[in-house]
């Protein structure tokens, strides 16, 4: 048996490459829809006030009507002014509400691709925390098995006991390394 087949193979590298692909794609999508939030945030506020502007055209006829004391014609014509100031300022209006619901749909995207990149962020923290919780067991066992090695090449009787508690040492130590990957620390 070769030594280098008993040693698990190191996969954190293709899953760090996974986690960084993500990242970037995630990226590259948060910032064109940053660049369409812009774009539309700017068609709400010319919208908004045309809302304004008809809205008030439409009081002030409504004023003048309510004043009238001319010709039938000149009160048709300001019925119809009413008419179109309310017509107006409804579609506008209707506009704004699009423009509103389209602006809440692109944030909660936003907040998604946040949430995700914050979430990428703490797999790789996790994923190199691991990878150094891996290495740093190889370490140890690497000096165990020179210890236990070094006690029996000295020639004298190796010393059972020595063995015996450097191998309950690893145990605990792979134990505890196991339960702190698990509990996330």
């Amino acid at each position: 048996m070769h030594p280098d087949s008993a040693q698990p193979q190191d996969n954190y590298d293709a899953f760090l490459s996974r986690l960084d692909a993500a990242t970037s794609s995630l990226s590259t999508r948060a910032a064109s829809l940053d660049k369409a939030l812009a774009a539309v945030s700017l068609l709400l506020g010319p919208s908004e006030s045309a809302v304004r502007k008809w809205e008030r055209r439409r009081h002030y006829v409504g004023e003048q009507l309510a004043v009238h004391s001319g010709s039938p014609q000149s009160y048709t014509a300001l019925c119809e002014l009413h008419v179109v100031a309310g017509k107006m300022e409804s579609m506008l209006r209707g506009r704004v509400q699009r423009v509103t619901e389209k602006l809440a749909v692109m944030q909660g995207r936003r907040e998604a691709i946040d949430k995700s990149l914050l979430e990428l962020e703490l797999s790789r923290i996790k994923l190199t925390s691991s990878r150094m919780l891996s290495q740093d067991r190889e370490k140890l066992s690497s000096i165990f098995s020179e210890i236990a090695g070094s006690t029996a090449a000295t020639g004298a009787i190796p010393d059972m006991g020595l063995l015996g508690d450097l191998k309950e040492a690893r145990e605990a130590i792979i134990l505890a390394e196991a339960l702190m990957e698990v509990k996330g620390y």
